[in-house]
């Protein structure tokens, strides 16, 4: 009983976490997309490719970056938000 109730309630902790981690790269909570946008800007690999230093603001207009981030951070709070649902529903089945 105790095992199935850990069970249940790490589901919900690990979907809470997963949405939370979406909810940061939709809203630029704490400023992740900010940060990633700078590292991206100093990549030796990007001065190769373009030839040129980028600022992190030209990056973050790009299409690719913002449907990116909007795409990658809508799917981690999707999964967290059915982690969740699962968590729940294995507690009301294992506990009734």
């Amino acid at each position: 009983m105790v095992l199935e109730l850990l069970r249940g309630l790490s589901l919900i902790g690990w979907g809470l976490l997963i949405g939370f981690l979406g909810l940061m790269l939709v809203a630029n909570v704490f400023g992740a997309v900010d940060e990633q946008a700078r590292k991206m800007s100093q990549s030796s690999f990007r001065r190769w490719v373009e030839g040129r230093q980028v600022s992190p603001e030209e990056i973050k207009q790009r299409p690719g970056f913002v449907l990116g981030r909007y795409i990658a951070g809508i799917a981690f709070a999707l999964v967290g938000l059915a982690a969740v649902d699962g968590g729940v529903v294995y507690l009301i089945t294992q506990l009734s």
